[in-house]
Formats: structure tokens, sequence, C-alpha cells
């Protein structure tokens, strides 16, 4: 007799008295964490959170806030790559929340990486992506000028952009007494955007590029939360597999497996 085969979307049970991957995460227990990540295939359902509160689209914003080290990010965003592209409930991509926990700077460079625009983006809340960086890193200055250039790197626009109060990064820095090394490098590069503004805009005035620069922000948001939704439609739509030299097309359907 044939083997039936294994159905699709099997929920994976995690060790450790059969804890939800969120619950794993909230204990810091990153090698259980790991195993189950690592020990499950792909076609398997991991248990994520019993309440659903915590899922496929923001597990990997939830284990940065309970800072997550950089192997644990890389399976998550390897597991669930929706994370990376998409905001959490209160409007955090990936890049802000680690920001906002003081992730470490191989964690930053990592989810920037992944998702260089959203390193520019706003939030909902405040205009200034780097403000939420700088009040997390103002008290260790090596960490901050690393994530400085980070940032410089895949963001330099950030860096001229206003909060609500119409205040830029390179003022708060300065009000919350930031070591004049970060402060200068802040410059440097708000300067150099400017620069590469002004050139590109054509004799165009200071009031003018300010407010296409915060349109621009705004709108590369917008972008990415359209690519998150049109990404997720197209992972729900089945795959066509070809059977070898049968030439018949089988669907491949990741949906979960009712019971008989």
């Amino acid at each position: 007799m044939t083997k039936p085969k294994r159905a699709v979307g099997i929920c994976h049970q995690p060790p450790s008295g059969n804890e939800a991957l969120s619950r794993l995460i909230m204990k810091r227990n990153w090698d259980a964490v790991s195993l189950v990540l690592t020990s499950t295939s792909s076609d398997e359902e991991i248990e994520i959170d019993t309440n659903g509160a915590i899922n496929q689209d923001n597990i990997l914003h939830f284990a940065l806030r309970f800072h997550a080290p950089l192997h644990i990010v890389e399976l998550l965003s390897n597991r669930y790559p929706e994370c990376l592209n998409k905001p959490d409930g209160t409007g955090k991509f990936c890049t802000h929340v680690a920001a906002k926990y003081s992730a470490p700077p191989e964690v930053m460079a990592f989810v920037i990486s992944k998702n260089p625009a959203a390193a520019g983006c706003p939030t909902t809340t405040a205009s200034v992506q780097f403000t939420t960086y700088q009040d997390q890193y103002m008290t260790t200055e090596e960490l901050m000028v690393e994530v400085v250039r980070l940032l410089k790197k895949a963001a330099p626009q950030s860096f001229n952009l206003e909060d609500e109060d119409e205040r830029n990064p390179i003022e708060i820095a300065i009000e919350n007494d930031v070591g004049i090394r970060v402060v200068k490098l802040m410059q440097r590069t708000a300067r150099d955007d400017w620069r590469e503004m002004k050139q590109s805009g054509h004799g165009v005035k200071h009031e003018v590029l300010a407010k296409n620069l915060e349109r621009s922000a705004k709108e590369a948001r917008n972008l990415l939360l359209c690519n998150g939704r049109r990404n997720e439609i197209i992972q729900r739509i089945p795959r066509v597999d070809h059977q070898g030299s049968s030439g018949n097309p089988s669907l491949k359907r990741s949906f979960t497996a009712k019971s008989a």
C-alpha cells in the first residue's frame, strides 16, 4: 500500500512544553526558537501565537522588541519575509522597531539591507525616521556613529526630514547633547543631501525642496505598503509545478489541510 502524502500545513508544535513561538521569544529562549525554525520544513505551519495577535506579518517586529540576536532575526526573516516589507499595528517597519528597542548595529545593518527604502520612511506618528534611532542611541556615541553611517548609506534624505514640531534630526541631536562627532557626521550627511537635491532641482527654492522631500518620503511609505499587499496577493496564488516528462501540471497549494 502506498503511504499517504503528508498534509500541507500541519501545525508544528514547538519544543519546551509545546509553547508557541511568541512565548519562546518573550522568554528569550533563543535556542528553542532556533530549533523550531530550523527543524520545521517550509510546508509545515509553526504555531506562532495562541491568540493570533502575533502572526507571520509581525513576528519579526515582535522579536526585535525582545532584542533578538542576529541569527534569530535572519531565521525569522527567511521564514517570514513579508515581515520586512510590512509595518506593524503601530505603523512601524522593522527598522523603526529595531531602533526603538536599541538593536545592535549588526541587527540594524541587516534589517536596513533587507529593506533600504523603509529606512527613510516616516512612521504614522512622526515625519523623521532618524529621531527614533537617535532617542535610543544617544547614550552610546560609537553605536550612534555606526547607525548614522548605516542610515547615511541607506536613506540620507532622512537627516533633512522634519518631525511634527518642525525639528530636523540635527536640531534634536543638539538639544539632547549628542556628541559633537555624531552631530558633525549628521551635518555633513544633511549638507551633501541638500547639495544633491539642489543640483537636481535646478535652482528650486529651499521651501519647495523641503516640501518635495516630505512628499517623497510619504510616497515611498505608501509604495512600500502597496508592494507589501501586492506580494501578499501573489503569494496566495497557487503555483503550477510541472511533473517531469508527463508534462501534466499540478497545482501546489499552500493552504492548511482540512481534516477528513
